[in-house]
């Protein structure tokens, strides 16, 4: 997995003959995107600026199958190596979501890295299709499609109405069909990586990738094998449980982080007044749920519902130093079901006001690729049935990670089947236990499809670890693996670190 012997030395900008002779066995109908060459600017973006990133774009296929067709502009940016004599080679990232604008992502791995180890790779930031300066989509939405299911039947049909209308909305841009919206998929961007490696003179490449960008990163491995060289997967997807059944595996988790986070609000009652007693403040919670399916309320400008709040407080939910962050959401909420007037807090106003730009983009985004990627149950019933099993274990989000997703209205199937299998690659998978998007059997279900990685577990309830989550025993070895291509020798269990304490 080390670097070939011709990347261990920084080279000049490749000539469109040298880039095609890199790919190799790249077919002629891609020659013309293989021999672009990038034109470099400043990225208009003040931290990249500041860090000496340039950015640029190039063309790619909309349609692998038919190269001659329709184009996408696909936006990057890259922070050259400055240890020349050293250079590693180039190190790709996506950010997750799907639909996570990526172009800032080379920004977390010099503190993360180190200086040293940063300055060894070109650190390439590409937004995958569909999404930031990579042709983004725009159906128009009115909010992310995950919602709850509330607590009755009219809760259920309202969540579905809600799903459908969201469909019908990308229809009345794209079209009836989505025809379009059918080569926005895991495979294409992983297409579309390779072609930007090829383009920049490279033979293989690192990569780092988070939450959805584990299942990228596993299908580029599935796709390019001999392309790779190290992979990172941090807070992964088991390929077989994308992306259904790995929504619903996030309902345990979600309700332990509320646990946990229930006991230490009851220890700071006098400040959030939510119940003296774990049992209090969770019955607290819920009641503010129950009542907003029963009857909304506003937060500010905006209205509350029963599908509303459980999602607003879910997104609160995924790092355990953030104790307080959900706190504050739920004081707030807790007032407004009481009548008093109330402001929202940024996540309040993120989960139930409309999207901004970049949020509409990432939802569309999300949608469309997902139904692209794989096709979901189209009987309602099924979901529902999901959900009432659900709620004796998993009352407050149980109805909202089992609830009806959009593709069950999506009026086309996939193009090509999910990559569900692993793959032969060596590669570092991070995990925390108590992962509350990507659940730690997720993370366990990769490493058993991908016989040559190695897990390292992190115990903490949190989703991000390496470069959000810093702890020096998962630091050590991630960095170790990055810096010589040697995975540790075993797995590991790593603690929390002693200063790092729990809701500070």
């Amino acid at each position: 997995m080390a670097a070939s012997p011709t990347l261990a030395q920084a080279s000049p900008e490749r000539s469109p003959s040298q880039a095609t002779a890199v790919t190799g066995d790249a077919p002629a109908s891609l020659r013309r995107f293989v021999e672009q060459r990038p034109s470099w600017t400043a990225c208009d973006h003040k931290e990249l600026d500041e860090a000496g990133a340039r950015c640029a774009t190039i063309r790619v296929p909309l349609d692998y199958r038919h190269p001659e067709g329709r184009t996408l502009t696909i936006g990057f940016s890259r922070i050259k190596a400055t240890d020349t004599r050293n250079r590693i080679g180039l190190m790709m990232h996506n950010s997750g979501g799907p639909g996570g604008i990526t172009l800032d992502m080379p920004l977390l791995d010099a503190p993360a890295m180190g200086k040293e180890l940063a300055a060894r790779y070109d650190l390439i930031g590409m937004d995958p299709r569909g999404v930031g300066r990579s042709s983004p989509l725009r159906c128009g939405t009115s909010g992310h499609w995950l919602r709850s299911a509330g607590y009755d039947t009219e809760g259920f049909r309202a969540q579905a109405r809600y799903e459908a209308n969201l469909v019908k909305s990308c229809q009345r841009v794209y079209g009836k069909d989505l025809s379009y919206l059918r080569r926005f998929t895991t495979r294409n961007t992983a297409r579309d990586m390779d072609l930007l490696r090829a383009v920049l003179g490279e033979r293989k490449t690192s990569y780092f990738g988070i939450s959805y960008g584990t299942y990228l990163g596993a299908v580029y491995a599935k796709m390019f094998p001999s392309r790779v060289d190290r992979l990172l997967l941090d807070s992964a997807i088991d390929p077989a449980r994308w992306y259904v059944a790995g929504f619903r595996d996030a309902t345990a988790a979600n309700e332990a982080y509320l646990d946990t986070w229930a006991a230490w609000a009851a220890r700071r009652h006098d400040t959030y007044g939510l119940g003296e007693s774990a049992a209090k403040v969770r019955a607290t919670v819920e009641g503010i749920a129950r009542q907003a399916a029963r009857t909304p309320f506003k937060v500010g400008p905006y209205t509350a519902d029963g599908q509303q709040v459980p999602q607003a407080l879910a997104m609160t939910m995924a790092d355990d130093r953030e104790f307080a962050r959900t706190a504050e959401t739920a004081r707030v909420l807790h007032d407004a079901a009481r009548g008093r007037t109330v402001e929202p807090t940024e996540t309040l106003r993120a989960a139930l006001g409309p999207p901004d730009d970049e949020s509409e983009v990432q939802n569309s985004l999300q949608m469309a690729l997902q139904c692209a990627d794989r096709a979901a149950p189209r009987d309602l019933s099924w979901y529902r049935d999901n959900v009432e099993r659900s709620r004796a274990t998993a009352p407050l989000f149980g109805p909202v990670f089992n609830g009806v997703h959009p593709c069950a209205f999506w009026p086309s199937e996939p193009i090509e089947p999910p990559v569900t299998s692993g793959n032969d690659v060596q590669g570092l998978i991070v995990q925390a236990t108590g992962d509350t998007r990507t659940s730690y059997a997720n993370g366990q279900g990769l490493h058993q499809k991908m016989p040559n990685s190695r897990l390292i577990t992190l115990k903490a309830q949190v989703h991000g670890v390496y470069a959000l989550y810093p702890n020096r025993c998962v630091d050590q070895q991630v960095n170790d693996y990055l810096r010589t291509g040697e995975l540790p020798a075993r797995d590991t269990v790593c603690e929390k670190d002693p200063a790092d304490a729990v809701g500070r």
